[in-house]
């Protein structure tokens, strides 16, 4: 009898501790997400952006370990562009000048924050750089500082007509400002939000990636067929007898592969991706190869485990595998309708797509190759319905328009 007491009282005791515990001890207990796959791996999250035909769009965060979806979360109009950070979701709503921030669902429940940008401001691009983010306001030709919690808009710093990408060193030193209209880049001082330089790039510059070591930027202009090295400490093209890079047709994004420093470069119109040296020491430094994908590549990412690299084809609805030891496509996987964003996540086990014609994601296993399919043959992985009212598989979706994958 005195044994049962005992045992009742220690049984009280370790459920308290519980209780009182670490909120990731506490966190599963409260909040369990269930997996469809037999192999599930660590909590990583991913988040795409989706827009109604009109009205609302939607961030859905999507648990990446279990391939399920854990949270629907209302934005502005026409979200185009994400960071999904560790601690926090800020989106660029275009269509309703404004940002939107909130916690990633599986981390706490917290409504979300808008903060509203002048009228035109057309917001396309977004940068944390030591805890501020910078918006590229493409309307107004402008960068706005957002700061504070909730964000809101301290300054804003002018820069050339229509910036559409941004970039910051991962010293958190500067923010470069991609302006389309103008034909430049603009170089941002994070200290006290100067501008450092404006300097000159190709035609229709449409993207921008930094090394991780804080010393190039690499800009992709689509208009002159051509990538533009800078050197970010003197803020001037690399003096370099291949600078600009020449590249394919139309390119139009880039993704630095921190691995093999290398940058890939989607050219849209030679269905094309230009694989270039970006190693500084390298004697073969801003040499290019080029590789032969699918119809209309959109969107890059490349493996952290350095194996391989995936191309979003929104022509030919597939997205193609190159393998970076041969540079060659080792496999073309199909997947769903018109892809037009594409990453992969930090543990290099999964790919991700946003389908715009099929409103959905393609989770491709890099185990073997294939896409994710549940067990009637169909993506798990839906866009939220334009009328959340609707019943039944008719009900029309929203159509996706960029996934990002936040840390491991």
């Amino acid at each position: 009898m005195k044994f049962s007491s005992l045992a009742r009282m220690a049984a009280t005791g370790a459920l308290l501790l519980i209780l009182c515990g670490c909120g990731d001890t506490f966190r599963p207990v409260a909040s369990p997400i269930p997996t469809v796959t037999p192999d599930p791996q660590t909590f990583r999250m991913a988040v795409f952006t989706s827009s109604a035909p009109s009205g609302q769009g939607s961030a859905t965060d999507v648990d990446v370990s279990g391939d399920t979806i854990s949270a629907v979360t209302p934005v502005g109009s026409n979200p185009v562009f994400a960071l999904a950070e560790a601690t926090r979701v800020i989106v660029a709503d275009q269509g309703s000048d404004s940002v939107t921030s909130f916690l990633p669902s599986l981390l706490a429940i917290s409504g979300q924050q808008t903060t509203a940008l002048p009228s035109g401001a057309a917001p396309v691009s977004l940068a944390d750089v030591n805890g501020n983010v910078y918006v590229a306001e493409s309307g107004r030709g402008v960068v706005g500082v957002l700061t504070g919690s909730p964000l809101a808009l301290s300054a804003e710093i002018p820069v050339g007509s229509a910036p559409v990408s941004l970039t910051g060193l991962a010293n958190g030193t500067k923010v470069y400002a991609v302006n389309q209209g103008s034909n430049s880049v603009t170089s941002i001082s994070t200290r006290d939000n100067t501008v450092f330089a404006t300097i000159p790039v190709g035609t229709a510059p449409a993207w921008a990636v930094a090394s991780p070591d804080s010393s190039r930027v690499y800009v992709v202009n689509k208009g002159s067929g051509t990538v533009t090295a800078i050197d970010a400490t003197t803020d001037s093209p690399v003096a370099n007898a291949g600078n600009p890079v020449t590249v394919g047709s139309s390119p139009n994004f880039a993704f630095f592969d921190s691995q093999l420093q290398r940058v890939l470069v989607t050219n849209s119109g030679s269905n094309s991706v230009s694989i270039i040296n970006a190693d500084p020491i390298s004697p073969n430094y801003l040499s290019v190869t080029n590789v032969t994908v699918g119809s209309n590549p959109v969107s890059v990412t490349a493996l952290a485990d350095g194996t391989r690299s995936y191309v979003a084809n929104q022509g030919s609805n597939n997205v193609s595998v190159i393998n970076n030891s041969s540079l060659t496509v080792s496999k073309t996987i199909p997947i769903g309708i018109a892809p037009v964003s594409i990453a992969s996540d930090a543990e290099s086990a999964k790919v991700i797509t946003a389908n715009s014609g099929s409103q959905d994601l393609s989770v491709i296993l890099t185990s073997n190759d294939t896409e994710l399919l549940d067990s009637n043959g169909n993506r798990p992985l839906k866009a939220p319905q334009v009328d959340s009212t609707c019943m039944g598989a008719s009900c029309p979706r929203q159509t996706p328009n960029f996934v990002a994958v936040g840390p491991g």
